[in-house]
This record gives structure tokens, sequence and C-alpha cells, in this order.
């Protein structure tokens, strides 16, 4: 083979092995039951080598960029290339050791043979609804430690060469609340599963499994090429960030997350050794996810629509301090990760943001603004068990020359959405009564920052019904950049009887009452740039949207 055929079977074995990874991504939107999945998108597939490093994974959550190969090189761990087999399926949720983020997290992976051969994995990870655990939906920001915050999966077989481990999924139903609708969303996966294996093996067939696995290491080489190359542009030397949780997750003080980032060359080493010792309740992180935060900001500086394999974070390192609130151990809780994650990402996001002005913007609003609210419908009789949960987006930070964006997820989510009114109404006792922009939420500037929303929610049921809120960044706000302001941060309100009985940022299991309504007010993005130089027609532009109000405008 040529040099130059070689180079375009390559490329062409690059486009099908993303595609790949897409059609099992559309394979779980099209047949999982939960809309946590098919309208949130909080999932995430992925093709990998006969080694177990990562191949392709489809656009999703971002913050999975880390955990899919984390999983599949524990399962290879665990049984050895030599104890897997054709059929087989393994399944992990292990926050330690499995590759994990939290329980709700579910990993599915099989490896995919070709004339007998291993010739790579397919895998995908998604967001249960419900994983058991001390409330519904698995959602609590007091759990002291990980046995209340649901089932652990510790890298299992759930199909042996093809026959189901029926013992696996009674465990599951047994342990889940709405268990039909948690075993759908796992059919949904091993779908997945399925569709992807049989493309991969066709992919083999046409080219051969030599070919295919050549391809795969020129695709990681020259990913890796490339994102050196993009490091190399940011000088030089050793950067200095931290930011805070506002709190323990319990009412105690912040909690720090600090990094020096040592840039040297076309390298990039992030060590979080200085960070606080892990909270008493579910806001930390496994060193897997914190490899995967870093890993969310190394691509977002680097090649952000470029495709994504494990060439990519070959010029990242990452170092912390087992115990700590980046590098929990066990049994310490986590489900609540994608707050410290969060911290992590602004902690090298504001060391780098001085020396890479063109690269990151200010600081977004930075949480996913979530509610877990889950209870019964009174409306039918016997009353139902209902749930729901999804994020909310918020304002992102401005850069020279632009604005911030409006309403959008957090970093950590990617291509994630929020959940449209129509499915909350219709699968909650619930009525949407409002969803707006958030006026004054963006951080001043001469570049303004986006904005945050408003989402209004009335509660239909006399229940009894629950809501748990865990925000983040309730305290210390989006920063601003070069003179520009802060951006609002995030909030609750309960409103009762035309009046606030509650102003929340982190609650377990809140009793909801007929009438309640629930305000979720998302933060806005930092300013960039000092706020006297942003024009009178820009300022014009805001009243005119509503966007600002005139008292405002006039500060």
């Amino acid at each position: 083979m040529t040099a130059a055929r070689d180079a375009i079977v390559t490329e062409v074995i690059g486009h099908h092995l993303t595609a790949i990874a897409e059609q099992m991504k559309r394979t779980i939107v099209r047949t999982a039951m939960n809309p946590i999945i098919y309208e949130v998108l909080d999932f995430s597939t992925g093709v990998f080598d006969g080694r177990g490093t990562l191949a392709a994974q489809a656009s999703g959550l971002s913050i999975f960029l880390g955990t899919l190969d984390w999983a599949v090189a524990a399962a290879i761990r665990k049984f050895g290339v030599a104890g897997l087999a054709d059929g087989d399926v393994v399944l992990t949720n292990d926050p330690y050791v499995g590759g994990g983020t939290h329980l709700s997290d579910v990993s599915v992976i099989a490896p995919v043979y070709f004339e007998r051969r291993l010739i790579g994995f397919v895998a995908s990870r998604a967001h249960w609804n419900d994983i058991g655990g001390a409330v519904p939906l698995s959602v609590q920001t007091n759990a002291r430690d990980i046995y209340a915050e649901g089932l652990t999966f510790p890298i299992v077989r759930l199909f042996r060469r093809g026959e189901p481990n029926r013992d696996v999924f009674d465990l599951i139903s047994a342990n889940v609340r709405q268990s039909a609708l948690q075993i759908g969303d796992l059919e949904a996966q091993l779908a997945a599963a399925r569709v992807g294996s049989s493309r991969l093996v066709a992919l083999a067939k046409k080219y051969g499994a030599a070919t295919l696995a050549r391809a795969i290491r020129h695709l990681q080489a020259a990913a890796e090429v490339r994102t050196r190359g993009k490091i190399r542009r940011i000088p030089d030397g050793t950067y200095f960030g931290e930011d805070f949780l506002d709190d323990d997750g319990v009412g105690g003080p912040p909690t720090r997350i600090a990094v020096r980032v040592d840039k040297r060359a076309d390298r990039l080493h992030c060590d979080f050794s200085d960070s606080a010792p892990s909270t008493p309740s579910g806001y930390n992180m496994t060193r897997c996810s914190l490899v995967s935060a870093c890993r969310v900001l190394v691509k977002a500086i680097t090649e952000p629509h470029g495709p994504t394999n494990d060439g990519n974070f070959r010029p990242l390192t990452v170092t912390a301090r087992p115990g700590s609130v980046v590098d929990a151990v066990h049994p310490t809780p986590v489900s609540l990760y994608g707050e410290p994650a969060r911290r992590a990402i602004d902690a090298v996001w504001r060391a780098l943001a001085p020396v890479a002005p063109e690269l990151l913007p200010a600081g977004h609003f930075g949480t996913i603004a979530g509610l877990a609210i889950a209870g019964w419908d009174d409306r039918t009789q016997p009353p139902l068990r209902v749930s729901f949960q999804g994020p909310n987006g918020g304002g992102w930070g401005a850069a020279p020359g632009r604005d911030g964006e409006s309403a959008l997820c957090p970093v950590t989510n990617g291509d994630t959405r929020n959940t449209p009114a129509e499915v909350i109404e219709a699968k909650a006792p619930l009525r949407v009564r409002r969803y707006s922009l958030r006026p004054d939420s963006g951080g001043e500037g001469e570049w303004r920052g986006g904005l945050g929303t408003v989402y209004e929610f009335e509660v239909l049921t006399g229940g009894p019904f629950f809501m748990t809120c865990a925000l983040g960044r309730t305290t210390f706000p989006p920063f601003g950049i070069a003179g520009g302001g802060p951006g609002a941060t995030n909030v609750v309100e309960i409103e009762r009887d035309g009046r606030i009985v509650a102003t929340l940022a982190r609650a377990t299991a809140v009793s909801l009452l007929k009438g309640d309504i629930v305000r979720v007010m998302t933060g806005g993005g930092g300013g960039y740039g000092e706020p006297a130089r942003r024009s009178a027609a820009a300022i014009q532009r805001d009243l005119d949207l509503g966007y600002v109000t005139a008292a405002r405008a006039e500060r």
C-alpha cells in the first residue's frame, strides 16, 4: 500500500469510527426510557482498539472524556484479555476502580471479535435516573459514605458468551426505584453495544483487522501531534489557580481546590496536591473524574472541534493527593462529583487565562443547577410514583470582542440539553410557569457576560413530593477578566401562598406542597474588560432587549 493510499484509508477509517460512536449514541436516544438520557443526553459512547485505548468518542458529555477508557482498562485489568470472550458484556459504575464518576453513571462495555481475534471494545456510560440508596433519584447532598448513595457494580459480567446473568438483572430490579424504566435504559445501552460491535466487525471485514489497528494508531498519533502543537502556543512557565466550593456540602466552610500548572514545551502537568481534604458530603471526586476534568480544559484550548481519541490527551499528566476533595478514596461519597469537577476546571482556567487570553473567556455560571424531584402523583388512583431531574442553562463569560453566550449548559456537560417544558409536564405533576432569561445576571464589562435563566415550576400533586437541589457558585460568583465584573450567583426559591418560604443552594428531599412554586435562577457569565469602555450602542441594545434594567445600565 502506498503512503498516499494508506493516508486516505486511515482518514476514511477515522470517519467510520466516529460514525460508529454516533450510531451508538443515536441508538440510545431512540430506545432509552428516561428523559435524562433521551432528552438531556446525559450519556456518552465510544469505540476502543484492542489495547483498550480510545479510538473515537461521540459528541456528548464532556466530563466523560476521561472515564470511558478508564472503565475499559479496569475491565481488562480484572479479567485479562484472555479472560474475556465473544458475547461478554461488562457492567460497572465503581467510582474508585471502574473509571467511574458517581454511582448514577453506569458503564456497559463489550469486547469485539473478528475471526476469533479481539479487535476492540465498544462502551457507553449513561446516567441512570435512580441507582438506589437513601433518597429517590440517588441525589443526596448530605451522604456520609458511598453506601448511602446506591448500588455499586464492581466490574461484573452482565453477559457471559452471550448468555445474560439474570441474577444481576434481578439485583438491579430489586434495588432501584421505577425499576422497569432503569432496566429499559440498560437495554438501550445493550442495544448500542450490539450496534457498535456489528459496525466495528464490518469495518474490520472491509479493511482487515491489521489495517484497522494500524489506522487507529496513526489517528491517535496525529491527534497527539496536533495537540502538542497547540500547547506550544502557551508560554512556558508555572501558573497557579484556585477556586472554592461554596461550602463542604453540609454547611461547613468553603472547600479549596488549588492547582499548579507546569507548561513545558508541548506538555502540561496539573498538580492538585494543595487542595483541601475530602468533604463530609457527596461533594467529592475521584482521580478518574479529576483527570477527565483536566482533559475537558485541554480539549477546549487545543482542538475543541476535532475528533476525540487517546492521542488528544497524551501531552497531559495529572497528580493529586489521595484523600483530598479531588482524589477521594473509598468509601467517600461522590454523588455530586460534578461540582468539584467544575471547580477543578475553573482552577486550571484561572491559571491559564492570563497567559492564553485568546483561548479562555471569563468564568461561567459553573453548575448544572439541576433539580431532582420525585414522589407520588395523587391525581391518579392509586397514586403513581413519578420523578423528574435535569440541568438548567446559565450564562457563559465574555471574551475580547464578544459578549458571553446565554442559557447554555456548563463546561462539564458539553452537548447536553435541558428538558423541554412539554416533556416535564407530561412526565411529572409539574406545570412550567416561566422559562426566560434572567436580566442583570451577566457580569459588567466592555464585553458583557451571558445571561442566566429563570425556570419556574408549579407543583400539581399533594404528594408526598420532594425536591433535592445541589447548586454550585451560590457564594463565589463567576469571575470576570481584565476588569470585568462577576456574574450573578445561582439560587433556588420555593414560593408558597405568595411568600418566599425557602432560599436554597444545597438541600436533600425538601418537602413540596401542592401549589408550591419552585423557581430556579441561574447565574450569568463574567464580564471582560473595564465596564466604562462598553459602547453606548451596546448598552442601549441591552436595554432594548431586556438584558439589563435601566438601574443596572446607569450604574
